[in-house]
């Protein structure tokens, strides 16, 4: 199990954490993280496919609608650009600003290696070393990627509980993710509240779990939760100061064009394959899916992704389309950016 990222600060090393003793450390942790990746990737597309297709999905391809897929790579496109311009805006926050094509590139590089790390935390530090090496200090650098984060989840989150209502929770999974997103919820909620009534108390709590010399993984989490949090609250000082708080606006307003973009390719893609539902309700179910997929320990929520999809698109996708729908819905929303970013990760990693 990969440790969870230390937070950073404004005098933090180019990579947060201790440095690798040789390159060979980290060639071979991304060779077996990629192995990972890539075997349960493979694994959950043969057994979505091998338990769905039948004679109709030779006749289903047949009736492929390739305008549709098309307008999906155009989503795809579109969601990549307006993410990379919400990450160029909120560079404006700090000294050194981005461009949108050298934003796509650190989060692209960012899918690859969360795609090969547990729980998907192994995006930071490259990002951060990346952002270093075109003069973003690591405490602006790891404010400005945070708040990326934070806009994202926090309309899913905000919109989940309304997404679930109108589409009703009669599903046994629709249930479990709903309840799920409910707990996560709750519980950030009473972090922020404790953050203000109790700060003292929170403090004290993550110096005493610091202390530990060999922390098991609940408090590795515990730890890591409470200095991303206060991370959070600094990079949202930053944010809020009166020059960079039209940035957080545009950058807001560029997260909710980004989200319809992202989960507008769930309906296409659909509607691709010669199926063609309620395409609000094929969006709020992908909806509800991602808000639960950065919580999920597998590298890239891979093997967990797809079956989640397979078994809440089985409402509204025919069966003998459904393990092509999956396999199609993995490489549009995440499998594309990971395999991109995995080539810039590795030209980065070579010039290190």
């Amino acid at each position: 199990m990969a440790e969870l990222p230390e937070a950073a600060g404004p005098d933090a090393p180019l990579l947060p954490g201790p440095e690798p003793t040789g390159p060979s450390i980290t060639r071979r942790a991304i060779a077996r993280g990629v192995r990972i990746f890539v075997f349960l990737g493979i694994a959950a597309a043969v057994v979505v496919i091998a338990l769905t297709a039948s004679r109709e999905t030779l006749a289903g391809l047949s009736r492929i609608k390739w305008y549709w897929l098309l307008a999906t790579v155009g989503l795809w496109f579109a969601a990549a650009g307006l993410d990379g311009a919400r990450l160029a805006v909120l560079s404006r926050a700090s000294e050194h600003r981005m461009g949108v094509l050298p934003s796509i590139e650190v989060i692209f590089v960012g899918y690859f290696m969360a795609a090969i790390t547990p729980f998907q935390v192994g995006g930071l530090p490259l990002q951060l070393y990346i952002m270093n090496r075109w003069g973003i200090s690591p405490g602006k650098a790891s404010a400005v990627l945070l708040m990326r984060g934070v806009l994202f989840y926090v309309l899913l989150f905000a919109a989940a509980p309304i997404v679930a209502l109108r589409l009703g929770v009669s599903n046994i999974l629709l249930k479990v993710l709903t309840g799920y997103i409910s707990v996560i919820i709750i519980a950030g909620c009473a972090l922020i509240l404790a953050s203000f009534a109790f700060p003292a108390s929170l403090n004290a709590l993550r110096n005493r779990l610091a202390l530990k010399p060999r922390p098991g993984f609940v408090r590795r989490c515990i730890l890591w939760g409470l200095r991303e949090f206060e991370e959070f609250t600094g990079g949202l000082s930053l944010f809020l100061r009166g020059h960079n708080l039209k940035h957080l606006l545009l950058a807001t307003g560029l997260t909710v064009l980004c989200i319809v973009a992202l989960f507008s390719m769930s309906a296409t893609l659909l509607a691709g394959l010669g199926v063609h539902p309620n395409a609000l309700r094929a969006i709020g179910l992908n909806l509800l899916l991602t808000s639960v997929l950065l919580f999920v320990p597998t590298p890239g929520a891979s093997g967990v992704a797809e079956a989640g999809a397979a078994g809440l698109y089985s409402m509204i996708c025919p069966r003998y389309m459904l393990g092509i729908y999956v396999v199609l819905w993995r490489l549009f929303s995440f499998y594309g950016g990971a395999i991109i970013g995995g080539i810039l990760a590795l030209r980065h990693l070579s010039r290190r």
